[in-house]
């Protein structure tokens, strides 16, 4: 009993913090029933207590509602092939948030995607045509700060799902 009482109390504050962030009950709770979808269908990586926590994350970091899903299928599947787990959300989550909320790219949060497994140089690069061999050329271009945030987090998200796709 104790536990149905504390999972609909956090599905209920869900509701009113979604409500408030996507400015309506109604796109709440279309939000909530595609995050429940999604947690049933990829159980084996997201629990449903921890998915609301990491798309919350994301909405406060600027992503839009409709690329909260497609982004943490991305995320799931990455780590569920580097074996990362929750932990490893929970980093790429946040490094790929500190890109969106910074507004640009920069080499501490590689590195912080990097260390959670994901082969972030290598992604970018290929994303902005360059080979393997000239992943120094896109590390200069980061390092100048001509990256944008938007812009990386969508070439990153696309390169783990072309390289990890279907992994959860």
């Amino acid at each position: 009993v104790g536990t149905a009482i504390s999972f609909n109390s956090m599905l209920q504050t869900a509701q009113i913090g979604f409500t408030t962030m996507l400015g309506s009950a109604e796109k709440a709770q279309a939000f909530l029933d595609d995050m429940a979808e999604f947690a049933v269908k990829n159980s084996a990586v997201f629990e449903f207590p921890s998915l609301i926590e990491a798309s919350k994350r994301m909405l406060a970091y600027g992503f839009a509602a409709e690329e909260v899903l497609p982004t943490l299928k991305a995320v799931g599947d990455t780590a569920a092939a580097v074996g990362s787990g929750a932990v490893g959300i929970d980093r790429i989550t946040l490094a790929l948030g500190q890109i969106r909320a910074k507004g640009k790219l920069t080499a501490e949060e590689m590195r912080q995607l990097t260390e959670a497994g994901v082969p972030a140089w290598e992604m970018l690069a290929e994303a902005m045509g360059f080979s393997a061999d000239e992943v120094g050329k896109v590390m200069d271009m980061v390092s100048k700060g001509l990256v944008s945030g938007s812009k990386a987090v969508e070439m990153l998200t696309k390169g783990m799902t072309k390289r990890f796709g279907g992994m959860m």
